[in-house]
Protein backbone atom coordinates (compact mmCIF):
# COMPACT_ATOMS: atom_id res chain seq x y z
CA UNK A 1 0.00 0.00 0.00
CA UNK A 2 1.40 3.14 -0.67
CA UNK A 3 2.30 5.89 2.12
CA UNK A 4 -0.77 7.74 2.91
CA UNK A 5 -1.28 11.57 2.34
CA UNK A 6 -2.21 13.08 5.42
CA UNK A 7 -5.52 15.82 5.38
CA UNK A 8 -5.53 17.85 8.50
CA UNK A 9 -8.53 20.56 8.31
CA UNK A 10 -10.53 17.27 6.91
CA UNK A 11 -13.85 17.98 8.95
CA UNK A 12 -13.97 21.58 7.65
CA UNK A 13 -15.61 22.73 4.49
CA UNK A 14 -12.60 22.43 2.52
CA UNK A 15 -11.04 19.59 3.80
CA UNK A 16 -14.27 17.29 3.20
CA UNK A 17 -14.22 17.91 -0.53
CA UNK A 18 -10.53 17.00 -0.67
CA UNK A 19 -10.66 13.79 1.10
CA UNK A 20 -13.61 13.11 -0.95
CA UNK A 21 -12.01 14.01 -3.88
CA UNK A 22 -8.30 11.76 -2.85
CA UNK A 23 -10.40 8.65 -2.32
CA UNK A 24 -12.36 9.05 -5.86
CA UNK A 25 -8.73 8.84 -7.13
CA UNK A 26 -8.43 5.95 -5.00
CA UNK A 27 -5.41 7.43 -2.65
CA UNK A 28 -4.79 6.41 0.92
CA UNK A 29 -5.97 8.71 3.15
CA UNK A 30 -5.77 9.71 6.81
CA UNK A 31 -7.35 12.55 8.30
CA UNK A 32 -6.13 14.01 11.80
CA UNK A 33 -8.64 15.14 13.88
CA UNK A 34 -9.69 15.76 17.38
CA UNK A 35 -13.53 14.79 16.72
CA UNK A 36 -12.56 10.90 15.55
CA UNK A 37 -15.90 9.73 15.58
CA UNK A 38 -17.49 12.61 13.85
CA UNK A 39 -14.57 11.95 11.19
CA UNK A 40 -15.42 8.45 10.90
CA UNK A 41 -19.34 9.38 10.49
CA UNK A 42 -18.31 11.97 7.57
CA UNK A 43 -15.64 9.24 6.01
CA UNK A 44 -16.82 5.42 6.83
CA UNK A 45 -14.15 3.37 6.60
CA UNK A 46 -12.71 4.91 3.67
CA UNK A 47 -10.07 6.76 5.30
CA UNK A 48 -7.66 6.33 8.06
CA UNK A 49 -8.53 8.20 11.40
CA UNK A 50 -5.65 10.08 13.39
CA UNK A 51 -7.23 11.14 16.87
CA UNK A 52 -5.51 13.95 18.44
CA UNK A 53 -4.48 17.80 18.73
CA UNK A 54 -2.17 19.86 17.22
CA UNK A 55 -1.25 21.07 20.67
CA UNK A 56 -0.50 17.67 21.86
CA UNK A 57 2.47 16.74 20.02
CA UNK A 58 2.64 12.86 20.48
CA UNK A 59 -0.11 12.77 18.63
CA UNK A 60 1.02 14.98 15.96
CA UNK A 61 3.91 12.45 15.57
CA UNK A 62 1.79 9.26 15.53
CA UNK A 63 0.03 10.99 12.64
CA UNK A 64 2.73 11.78 10.77
CA UNK A 65 4.72 8.57 11.39
CA UNK A 66 4.36 6.86 7.60
CA UNK A 67 2.92 9.89 5.81
CA UNK A 68 4.27 11.00 2.40
CA UNK A 69 2.74 13.98 1.94
CA UNK A 70 0.40 16.65 3.65
CA UNK A 71 -2.75 18.60 2.89
CA UNK A 72 -2.31 21.47 5.44
CA UNK A 73 -5.19 22.84 6.72
CA UNK A 74 -6.39 24.75 9.63
CA UNK A 75 -9.82 26.65 11.17
CA UNK A 76 -8.99 30.38 11.93
CA UNK A 77 -6.90 30.35 15.44
CA UNK A 78 -4.87 32.30 17.38
CA UNK A 79 -2.61 29.74 17.78
CA UNK A 80 -2.50 28.71 14.02
CA UNK A 81 0.97 29.38 12.73
CA UNK A 82 2.19 28.04 15.62
CA UNK A 83 -0.36 24.58 15.36
CA UNK A 84 0.96 24.35 11.12
CA UNK A 85 4.04 24.39 11.89
CA UNK A 86 4.62 21.96 14.18
CA UNK A 87 2.74 19.57 12.13
CA UNK A 88 5.07 21.08 8.95
CA UNK A 89 8.23 20.12 10.93
CA UNK A 90 7.14 16.82 12.13
CA UNK A 91 5.74 15.52 8.92
CA UNK A 92 9.28 16.54 7.58
CA UNK A 93 11.39 14.86 10.13
CA UNK A 94 9.11 11.46 9.65
CA UNK A 95 10.27 11.61 6.21
CA UNK A 96 7.42 13.02 3.72
CA UNK A 97 8.43 14.50 0.09
CA UNK A 98 5.54 17.12 -0.33
CA UNK A 99 3.57 19.59 1.90
CA UNK A 100 0.60 21.63 0.39
CA UNK A 101 -0.88 24.70 2.05
CA UNK A 102 -4.25 26.02 1.94
CA UNK A 103 -2.48 29.47 2.75
CA UNK A 104 -4.69 32.82 3.22
CA UNK A 105 -5.52 35.28 0.28
CA UNK A 106 -3.06 36.57 -0.97
CA UNK A 107 -4.70 40.54 -0.38
CA UNK A 108 -4.51 39.28 3.49
CA UNK A 109 -0.85 38.45 3.51
CA UNK A 110 0.74 41.28 1.03
CA UNK A 111 1.75 43.68 2.23
CA UNK A 112 2.06 42.42 5.79
CA UNK A 113 0.55 44.15 9.06
CA UNK A 114 -2.74 44.19 7.93
CA UNK A 115 -4.54 41.11 8.97
CA UNK A 116 -3.66 39.28 11.57
CA UNK A 117 -4.61 35.43 9.78
CA UNK A 118 -2.60 36.71 6.53
CA UNK A 119 0.63 37.56 9.04
CA UNK A 120 0.00 34.01 10.50
CA UNK A 121 0.26 32.39 6.95
CA UNK A 122 3.02 34.40 6.58
CA UNK A 123 4.28 32.85 9.23
CA UNK A 124 3.83 28.96 7.99
CA UNK A 125 4.42 29.98 4.19
CA UNK A 126 8.37 31.53 5.71
CA UNK A 127 8.52 27.99 7.95
CA UNK A 128 7.68 25.93 4.72
CA UNK A 129 10.57 27.50 2.72
CA UNK A 130 13.17 27.15 4.91
CA UNK A 131 12.42 23.06 5.56
CA UNK A 132 14.09 20.86 3.30
CA UNK A 133 10.59 19.64 1.59
CA UNK A 134 8.58 20.44 -1.41
CA UNK A 135 5.79 22.36 -0.81
CA UNK A 136 3.26 24.44 -3.03
CA UNK A 137 1.14 27.17 -0.94
CA UNK A 138 -2.17 27.97 -2.51
CA UNK A 139 -4.07 31.60 -1.76
CA UNK A 140 -8.02 31.42 -2.81
CA UNK A 141 -9.54 34.54 -2.54
CA UNK A 142 -12.81 34.94 -1.09
CA UNK A 143 -14.71 31.66 -1.44
CA UNK A 144 -18.10 32.21 -2.72
CA UNK A 145 -19.39 29.16 -0.18
CA UNK A 146 -18.77 31.62 2.52
CA UNK A 147 -20.49 35.00 1.32
CA UNK A 148 -22.97 33.94 -1.70
CA UNK A 149 -25.26 31.93 0.05
CA UNK A 150 -26.48 34.62 2.53
CA UNK A 151 -26.65 37.01 -0.41
CA UNK A 152 -29.19 33.99 -2.01
CA UNK A 153 -31.31 34.22 1.49
CA UNK A 154 -31.73 37.72 1.02
CA UNK A 155 -32.76 37.65 -2.56
CA UNK A 156 -35.24 34.78 -1.85
CA UNK A 157 -36.53 37.03 0.63
CA UNK A 158 -36.69 39.94 -1.32
CA UNK A 159 -34.57 41.77 0.66
CA UNK A 160 -32.20 44.60 -0.19
CA UNK A 161 -28.90 42.63 -0.95
CA UNK A 162 -26.12 44.23 1.29
CA UNK A 163 -22.49 42.74 2.41
CA UNK A 164 -19.91 44.55 4.88
CA UNK A 165 -17.83 45.02 1.89
CA UNK A 166 -20.43 47.26 0.12
CA UNK A 167 -19.84 47.44 -3.92
CA UNK A 168 -16.45 46.34 -3.95
CA UNK A 169 -15.95 44.05 -6.47
CA UNK A 170 -14.08 40.32 -5.58
CA UNK A 171 -12.85 37.48 -8.04
CA UNK A 172 -15.13 34.84 -6.03
CA UNK A 173 -13.30 31.54 -6.21
CA UNK A 174 -15.54 28.16 -5.62
CA UNK A 175 -14.30 26.32 -3.05
CA UNK A 176 -14.48 22.87 -5.63
CA UNK A 177 -11.90 24.75 -7.42
CA UNK A 178 -9.30 25.42 -4.55
CA UNK A 179 -10.45 21.72 -3.46
CA UNK A 180 -9.50 20.27 -7.37
CA UNK A 181 -6.26 22.52 -6.83
CA UNK A 182 -5.36 21.14 -3.87
CA UNK A 183 -5.58 18.05 -5.12
CA UNK A 184 -3.60 18.59 -7.99
CA UNK A 185 -0.80 19.57 -6.11
CA UNK A 186 -0.72 16.58 -3.98
CA UNK A 187 -0.73 14.51 -7.05
CA UNK A 188 1.01 15.82 -9.62
CA UNK A 189 4.52 15.55 -10.44
CA UNK A 190 5.62 18.93 -10.91
CA UNK A 191 4.18 21.50 -8.52
CA UNK A 192 4.04 25.30 -8.25
CA UNK A 193 7.06 26.84 -7.56
CA UNK A 194 5.44 30.08 -5.98
CA UNK A 195 2.69 30.51 -4.04
CA UNK A 196 -0.45 30.22 -6.52
CA UNK A 197 -3.27 33.29 -6.13
CA UNK A 198 -6.17 31.22 -7.00
CA UNK A 199 -9.25 33.35 -7.94
CA UNK A 200 -12.74 32.54 -9.93
CA UNK A 201 -12.99 34.18 -13.64
CA UNK A 202 -13.96 37.52 -13.42
CA UNK A 203 -14.64 40.42 -11.00
CA UNK A 204 -18.11 40.99 -9.90
CA UNK A 205 -19.46 43.58 -7.50
CA UNK A 206 -23.13 43.18 -5.15
CA UNK A 207 -25.17 45.00 -8.48
CA UNK A 208 -23.33 42.30 -10.78
CA UNK A 209 -24.67 39.59 -8.49
CA UNK A 210 -28.19 41.33 -7.97
CA UNK A 211 -28.56 41.28 -11.81
CA UNK A 212 -27.72 37.76 -11.83
CA UNK A 213 -30.42 36.84 -8.84
CA UNK A 214 -32.83 39.07 -10.90
CA UNK A 215 -32.47 37.08 -14.07
CA UNK A 216 -32.82 33.82 -12.25
CA UNK A 217 -35.48 34.96 -9.51
CA UNK A 218 -37.23 36.57 -12.44
CA UNK A 219 -37.94 39.86 -10.39
CA UNK A 220 -35.71 42.78 -9.72
CA UNK A 221 -33.59 42.55 -6.65
CA UNK A 222 -32.33 45.93 -4.85
CA UNK A 223 -28.69 46.68 -3.55
CA UNK A 224 -27.44 49.00 -0.88
CA UNK A 225 -23.93 49.67 -1.64
CA UNK A 226 -22.76 51.19 1.27
CA UNK A 227 -20.24 49.39 3.55
CA UNK A 228 -21.03 48.27 6.94
CA UNK A 229 -17.82 49.18 8.89
CA UNK A 230 -16.70 45.88 10.82
CA UNK A 231 -16.93 46.64 14.96
CA UNK A 232 -14.35 44.97 16.61
CA UNK A 233 -14.55 44.90 20.11
CA UNK A 234 -11.56 44.70 22.68
CA UNK A 235 -12.65 41.16 23.79
CA UNK A 236 -13.44 39.80 20.74
CA UNK A 237 -11.65 35.99 19.55
CA UNK A 238 -8.59 35.88 16.84
CA UNK A 239 -11.49 34.70 14.61
CA UNK A 240 -14.09 37.50 14.74
CA UNK A 241 -10.97 39.99 14.29
CA UNK A 242 -9.88 38.57 11.81
CA UNK A 243 -13.09 38.50 9.80
CA UNK A 244 -14.04 41.99 10.44
CA UNK A 245 -10.14 43.00 8.67
CA UNK A 246 -11.02 40.46 5.80
CA UNK A 247 -14.44 42.76 5.23
CA UNK A 248 -12.34 45.54 5.51
CA UNK A 249 -9.95 44.94 2.90
CA UNK A 250 -12.13 43.67 0.45
CA UNK A 251 -14.02 47.00 0.91
CA UNK A 252 -10.86 48.45 0.29
CA UNK A 253 -10.66 46.64 -3.26
CA UNK A 254 -8.14 44.54 -2.23
CA UNK A 255 -9.45 41.67 -3.27
CA UNK A 256 -10.40 43.11 -6.57
CA UNK A 257 -8.42 41.06 -8.90
CA UNK A 258 -8.73 37.69 -11.19
CA UNK A 259 -5.72 35.35 -12.01
CA UNK A 260 -5.22 32.72 -14.53
CA UNK A 261 -3.49 30.17 -11.67
CA UNK A 262 -6.56 27.97 -11.93
CA UNK A 263 -6.93 27.38 -15.42
CA UNK A 264 -2.83 27.35 -15.24
CA UNK A 265 -3.10 24.51 -12.98
CA UNK A 266 -6.18 22.75 -14.26
CA UNK A 267 -6.71 23.56 -17.56
CA UNK A 268 -9.57 24.68 -17.61
CA UNK A 269 -11.75 27.88 -16.46
CA UNK A 270 -12.61 28.27 -12.99
CA UNK A 271 -16.04 28.62 -11.89
CA UNK A 272 -18.13 31.55 -12.60
CA UNK A 273 -20.26 33.51 -9.81
CA UNK A 274 -23.39 33.05 -12.06
CA UNK A 275 -22.42 29.24 -11.97
CA UNK A 276 -22.52 28.65 -8.78
CA UNK A 277 -25.67 30.94 -8.56
CA UNK A 278 -27.69 29.10 -10.90
CA UNK A 279 -26.82 25.78 -9.94
CA UNK A 280 -27.87 26.99 -6.05
CA UNK A 281 -31.29 27.89 -6.82
CA UNK A 282 -31.79 25.09 -9.78
CA UNK A 283 -31.16 22.86 -7.10
CA UNK A 284 -33.41 24.49 -4.62
CA UNK A 285 -36.10 24.70 -7.28
CA UNK A 286 -36.26 21.13 -7.43
CA UNK A 287 -35.73 19.92 -4.36
CA UNK A 288 -38.05 17.52 -2.67
CA UNK A 289 -40.46 19.14 0.02
CA UNK A 290 -39.62 18.17 3.20
CA UNK A 291 -41.67 18.44 6.96
CA UNK A 292 -40.27 18.75 10.11
CA UNK A 293 -38.51 21.03 11.89
CA UNK A 294 -35.12 22.10 10.01
CA UNK A 295 -31.83 21.18 11.40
Amino acid sequence: MSAPILVTGATGRLGQLIVARLVSKNQHVRVFTRRPGHARALFGTGVEVSAGDFADPVSVRAAVRGVGRLLLLSPLSGTLSIDQIGVAEAVTAAGATRIVKISGSDWTIDPPGLSISGDAHAAVEWRLRGLPIEHASLRPNAWMQVSLPNLIRQAEAGQVLSAGYGGAGIAFIDARDIADVAVHQLLTRDIVSKPAILTGPAIVNLRDIAGVLARLLHRPVAVADAAVPAIIVADASFEHRAVAQFKGLIAAGRAAYATEAVSEILGRAPRSVEQFLTEHLTAACFAEPRTGARS
